[in-house]
């Protein structure tokens, strides 16, 4: 069975700093897996015909002598399966290349998920993996997945509310993802564990209260924008697009020219890597400024807190008196659609939402408006 192994920096995948993370390609049957190593190199300064970091700096020096010695211990497992007459696969290339003789290391599953998901998965997603991961290990520095009971989830959930001060909705979403992991795992390898954990562990979540806009705040909103100026004037303005498209902050910041095809909005989601499609309604087609190239940002955004801080000071010109930040925008987005009739299923496809359950949240919140407007008879 033809085998070969490469190391390389992943060139669609570079960090702020300008690095990306050395990864182990090992190909076995024309089917590849990659594993990361604990360098980042600058992928410009890769030689990839050699194999390679350029130069002779210490660095380099230290980066290449790794790499050949990891290319040489690749190598040499693969030999010793093949020579041993073993089936050669993944599964039995981890066994000797990863030191462990199951899938039992809980943070070296996580690790090896986490490469596995590069350009699959949001960076976002990703990234709270990677948090998630350095919690949980100052609370448990070295963990097995045979560890994971019950009474390790309760002394867990006590570590993050005493420890950290952590809230409710905090703990949910770190055992949320802890579960995903977890059933993850077990769908590797169906006799890792004899039952989730989870089994016996009900995940607590408190209701959150989604700030939006009326659509007479949102309408008061659209008629005065044109009374701000400067900063105030631009953020209103894609504050306001995210009301009538329900994009998020990230989405309408990497929001470029060629996205905006005639009548409709055309992007990948940041967060979800999902495809949608956003119809322009005119509302939001007089929000666009003069078109640029397509490669141009359609909106010029501030950072996240000085929106936010911009934000403010137009709602309370504007006499509203909401607690509101951008990501209010997309809560409005959904409750002024589904106050307009739009059906449940729509909505759940223009929000880019998976599951429909994370849909009915607004439909309840439309719901408690209707309660409280009709006590208004009484």
């Amino acid at each position: 069975m033809p085998a070969s192994v490469k190391i390389a920096p992943r060139h669609d995948y570079v960090k702020k700093d300008g690095t990306s993370a050395l990864y182990l390609t090992v190909t076995i049957d024309r089917k590849i897996k990659r594993y990361q190593l604990p360098y980042y190199v600058d992928p410009t300064k890769w030689d990839d015909n050699r194999g390679q970091f350029k130069g002779t700096s210490p660095l380099a020096c230290q980066v290449n002598t790794y790499v050949l010695d990891q290319l040489s211990r690749a190598n040499s497992i693969l030999i010793e399966i093949q020579n041993n007459k073993r089936n050669l696969n993944f599964k039995e290339f981890e066994v000797i290349y990863l030191n462990k003789s199951d899938r039992n290391d809980f943070y070296a599953f996580v690790d090896q998920h986490i490469a596995d998901n590069v350009g699959k998965c949001s960076e976002i997603y990703l990234k709270q993996l990677k948090g998630e991961k350095t919690k949980l290990q100052k609370f448990r520095p070295k963990l097995s997945f045979q560890e994971i009971d019950r009474k390790f989830l309760i002394d867990y959930e006590q570590y993050m509310r005493v420890d950290l001060g952590n809230k409710t909705n905090t703990v949910y979403k770190t055992f949320k993802r802890l579960k995903t992991i977890i059933h993850e795992a077990m769908r590797q390898d169906p006799n890792l564990l004899r039952q989730s954990p989870f089994a016996q562990y009900k995940l607590h979540q408190d209701p959150v209260n989604r700030m939006h806009l009326s659509r007479e705040e949102l309408e008061k909103l659209y008629s005065m924008r044109n009374e701000f100026s400067g900063k105030v004037f631009n953020v209103v303005n894609y504050f306001l697009f995210s009301c009538y498209t329900g994009l998020r902050y990230q989405d309408i910041k990497d929001l470029q020219w060629k996205n905006i095809q005639g009548d409709h909005i055309a992007l990948v989601m940041h967060k979800t890597l999902e495809q949608i499609i956003i119809p322009l309604i005119d509302r939001s087609q007089e929000l666009l400024p003069d078109r640029g190239r397509p490669d141009e940002s359609v909106f010029q955004i501030l950072s996240n807190q000085k929106t936010n801080d911009y934000l403010k000071l137009a709602i309370e010109k504007a006499g509203i008196n909401k607690n509101i930040s951008f990501h209010c925008a997309r809560h409005t987005f959904a409750t002024v659609a589904l106050n307009s009739d739009i059906p449940l299923e729509v909505v759940q496809k223009l929000l880019g939402h998976s599951m429909i359950r994370t849909t009915q949240i607004y439909a309840k919140i439309v719901n408690k408006t209707i309660f409280e407007q009709m006590k208004k008879m009484e």
